[in-house]
């Protein structure tokens, strides 16, 4: 099966690791992807956003401007949405967090929620947030990694598969970029010209669920957002699937211009 990676679902694990310093306990939402074979991340990852529904964390996104998330638009769901910047361990108060609402989220109008075509959405915050070495924004890719490049996915997400298991610090890994020919002989005609794939063939690194709309990063430069997987994450020869930032370059111009 072929899932997003939110976070569908949740743990008594994970409902114990995000009770208190945030408010209620709350359920992690199912959204699909998290990072299967990473390490946590050296400090700080600063464009890294976790976002909320309620108490609940069901994604990642990006930070690209004081007051503009980038994230799957898979990630839309009814109801409130918060997003904290400057995250790093859920269990505990870095002192480095700003949490702000979300005033508007803009799926891209050609997102296909069967075939996950487009699967990018803007957040605009409320208010800015404010910069610092925890809170910046990142530089979005003009053009596409070139297959072999070695590049860095982040997220919350399970660190376990089948059977989820959600860490208290922010998890990276480290993934090459894969051909788009080879990618397509893997998931036949799912993998379209706006995805791009990353992995290891002997498996056992990828994102999973509870990582969907976090950053892929090739030297710096914003490259990918988590999109979907196989339901069994970091299997050999089956890679992660990022929506391809450099074309969407535009779209996001036009839509953070028009605020």
């Amino acid at each position: 099966a072929f899932i997003p990676h939110t976070l569908v679902g949740s743990t008594e694990e994970y409902l114990k690791l995000i009770t208190g310093g945030w408010g209620e306990p709350h359920l992690m939402a199912q959204t699909d992807t998290r990072i299967i074979g990473g390490y946590p991340c050296e400090r700080p990852q600063p464009w890294q956003a976790a976002i909320f529904d309620s108490y609940r964390l069901y994604c990642g996104g990006v930070l690209i401007s004081k007051d503009w998330v980038l994230t799957a638009a898979h990630c839309q769901l009814p109801g409130s949405t918060n997003v904290r910047l400057g995250e790093y361990n859920l269990r505990k108060l870095d002192e480095t967090e700003q949490l702000r609402m979300a005033a508007k989220l803009i799926p891209h109008p050609n997102y296909n929620s069967a075939t996950k075509d487009n699967d990018i959405m803007l957040i605009k915050l409320i208010t800015p947030v404010q910069t610092n070495d925890n809170v910046q924004p990142i530089e979005l890719a003009s053009s596409a990694a070139p297959p072999g490049s070695v590049c860095q996915v982040s997220g919350w997400g399970t660190t376990t598969s089948p059977q989820p298991s959600f860490p208290a610090m922010l998890q990276c890994a480290n993934l090459r970029i894969i051909s788009a020919a080879e990618c397509r002989r893997e998931y036949s005609n799912l993998v379209t010209d706006n995805m791009l794939c990353a992995g290891v063939p002997q498996g056992g690194i990828d994102s999973c669920q509870g990582d969907s709309g976090g950053p892929l990063i090739c030297d710096g430069i914003l490259q990918g957002i988590v999109s979907w997987g196989l339901e069994e994450c970091a299997q050999p020869n089956k890679p992660g699937v990022y929506t391809k930032v450099s074309k969407y370059i535009k779209w996001i111009q036009q839509t953070v211009r028009g605020g």
